[in-house]
């Protein structure tokens, strides 16, 4: 066995080497945002094979790419992981054999790989709709997930017994770093952001050590007989299942009535969110508040009753039918029409406002949008190839436990025309005074990008979904359309916290690699320096 320090700097030397290289890649083609998640390059299991994943599942085009990038992760992870483990094994204990430790960790590496898959797939479900609770739900488990399966490829009979505290702490000190560490990756200048994914991969190699040693050294397991990795994933996966359910639901189906409100203006069309309902109307309403009818409006002009299942159907189909109320109620009324969209209200609302004549409407109001949607895709069931068509079916699979259809119309118009939503969403529109109401959890872990916003924003101390129920929005909506809200700067994001985020993201498909999206537009608002710069909203 070579010398202590010999084998400490091979060490540092070959953790360093791919983040540094993934980083120089990313600055090289403008994936400036994705540089976050370099340092996960050499991380300890499980975190660069959840880094692996989220690339695949993004950036894979064809069943033939998709297999052969799996076989891929696990070949090469498994060398890569098996060469870390040598290298910091402790000199004073008996290291198996190389072929050995390569055996371990692939066939571990490949256990990574089917546990950690549809938490990878969920992450490119949260780079799709943009849902701050889905990322946070997600992310959870795989740190908790992360503490139970670190001795696998190290040790044999590594899913028995609990892990010791110091472990466990380790696991939550590399989680830190590989975060601070993306961070810092991120915002680092161009030039230099291979050097700083460099230094963080030289860091990994020093968890390495500890950690390799800390498991080797173990001398007594609690709860032997125990299969406690398993069980963790089981019931981690278990509860993924549970927490999806409610996961795309709009929490609020009305727009609550107030005094400020009955005085506006305009005649006010709420749109409701994804799973809302509507009963209907026994009388016409007191107030110029109006719900929007994702079933359309009856002879008499009123909106018809809709259940949950009706909000799956395509966002052009929706905005067809806003067109058509907004049309009917200015014609009988008379008075300029304001709509205002929650969720996915607010991307029935972009939707039309960006295709087709709206003379009628002066004011619309955004609330809850989607304002980073759009950065992956999956082709349509039927396809037999395309950029993400393995994690189509994965996302099948899931949506399909969790009582949702990942090929819903509603879904599939998000995906079809996400370059409008990643681009365009928080844009003006010529004619029409515009806001966003953001959810504050949204805003930390979900921020718009840099050079997309030009319309006025107010963040909400609120979740996804709830800000209509907020006491305080009926009077802000009120001002708002009376001329009396003059919304601060935009507010500004705690820029650490969002580059802490993006680390754990997967990364962004870009426009031109689509075929389905370059056929539209080949901005990209993704691919653009971090930090303020010119706007990229339509001129």
């Amino acid at each position: 066995m070579q010398p202590a320090r010999v084998r400490l700097a091979l060490l540092l030397v070959l953790t360093a080497a791919p983040p540094a290289a993934e980083a120089a890649m990313m600055t090289a083609v403008g994936y400036l945002f994705t540089r976050a998640m370099t340092p996960q390059a050499s991380a300890i299991w499980p975190y660069s094979v959840f880094h692996d994943l989220r690339w695949v599942l993004v950036y894979h085009n064809g069943w033939l790419g998709f297999a052969a990038a799996l076989v891929g992760v696990v070949v090469v992870r498994g060398l890569l992981c098996a060469g870390y483990v040598a290298l910091a094994w402790p000199q004073e204990r008996p290291r198996p054999a190389f072929r050995r430790l390569v055996e371990r960790s692939m066939l571990f590496t490949m256990a990574m790989v089917v546990i950690l898959l549809p938490w990878a797939a969920l992450d490119v479900v949260t780079a799709e709709f943009s849902l701050a609770t889905i990322f946070f739900g997600l992310l959870v488990p795989v740190v908790i997930l992360a503490a139970f399966v670190l001795p696998g490829g190290i040790v044999r009979g590594w899913w028995h017994g609990l892990p010791p505290l110091r472990l466990i702490g380790w696991t939550l000190v590399n989680f830190v770093a590989l975060t601070v560490g993306g961070v810092l990756v991120a915002a680092t200048p161009a030039l230099w952001a291979a050097l700083t994914a460099g230094v963080m991969g030289a860091v990994n190699g020093l968890l390495w050590q500890r950690l390799v040693r800390a498991d080797v050294r173990q001398e007594r397991i609690r709860w032997r007989l125990v299969p406690v990795a398993p069980l963790v994933a089981v019931l981690a996966v278990v509860g993924l299942v549970v927490a999806d359910r409610a996961a795309l639901r709009s929490q609020t189906d009305t727009l609550p009535p107030s005094p400020e409100l009955s005085r506006v203006r305009h005649i006010v069309i709420f749109i409701a969110g994804h799973e809302s309902a509507f009963a209907g109307d026994p009388a016409p309403p007191a107030g110029p508040v109006l719900r929007f009818s994702y079933r359309g409006l009856d002879a008499d002009g009123r909106p018809r009753p809709y259940s949950a299942v009706d909000t799956y159907q395509s966002i052009p189909n929706s905005a067809r039918l806003l067109g058509e109320q907004v049309a009917r109620v200015h014609a009988t009324t008379g008075r300029p029409v304001a709509i205002v969209g929650e969720s996915e209200g607010a991307m029935i609302v972009r939707y039309y406002l960006s295709h087709g004549p709206h003379p009628a409407v002066d004011s619309a109001a955004l609330v809850s949008p989607l304002v980073r949607a759009g950065r992956a895709y999956y082709p349509p069931r039927g396809a037999n190839t395309g950029w993400g068509i393995g994690t189509g079916w994965l996302l099948r699979g899931l949506f399909w436990t969790a009582g949702h259809d990942a090929d819903a119309p509603f879904l599939r118009s998000l995906l079809d025309n996400a370059p409008l939503y990643r681009n365009q969403m928080l844009c003006p529109v010529p004619g029409v005074r515009m806001i966003a109401f953001l959810p504050a959890i949204d805003t930390l872990a979900l921020p718009p990008p840099p050079g997309s916003t030009q319309i006025a924003l107010v963040e909400v101390a609120a979740t996804h979904g709830r800000l209509i129920g907020e006491p305080a929005m009926s009077r802000m909506l009120a001002a708002f359309l009376n001329g009396d809200l003059t919304p601060g700067p935009p507010p500004r994001r705690a820029r650490a916290f969002s580059l802490a985020a993006t680390a754990w993201q997967a990364p962004a498909l870009p426009v031109r690699l689509n075929p389905t999206w370059r056929a539209q537009t080949t901005a990209d608002v993704v691919l653009q320096p971090i930090g303020p710069r010119r706007s990229r909203c339509p001129s």
